[in-house]
């Protein structure tokens, strides 16, 4: 369950710092697995998979992908935009980066 920085489990609060920061590492790890999931090797598109990328999932496991999409789920919620519909978006967003970045290769 999301722990709420408020104290609470049943969301985040948007104006709670610490629930804004939980909730912006999740979605960079969450682009830093797309990416790495688009590419196959997180060199084969030079300057896609950066430095930040590989230490935000310098730790990473299956259980913190979950607590990842429990968040981004949890955030998006409280914000009232769609978990799935923000994931779609998020996921489109990396591959026509990607692609673009292709492009110059």
């Amino acid at each position: 369950m999301i722990e709420s920085g408020s104290g609470g489990t049943d969301g985040m609060d948007p104006g709670n710092s610490r629930d804004q920061a939980e909730a912006m590492a999740a979605t960079r790890r969450i682009m830093a697995r797309a990416k790495l999931e688009f590419m196959g090797d997180e060199d084969a598109v030079p300057g896609i998979f950066t430095e930040e990328d590989r230490e935000f999932l310098g730790d990473d496991s299956e259980e913190q992908e979950r607590e990842d999409h429990e968040t981004f789920e949890a955030w998006h919620s409280t914000m009232g935009t769609d978990p799935e519909a923000a994931l779609q978006e998020l996921r489109q967003g990396v591959y026509d980066r990607i692609m673009e970045g292709l492009k110059g290769v």
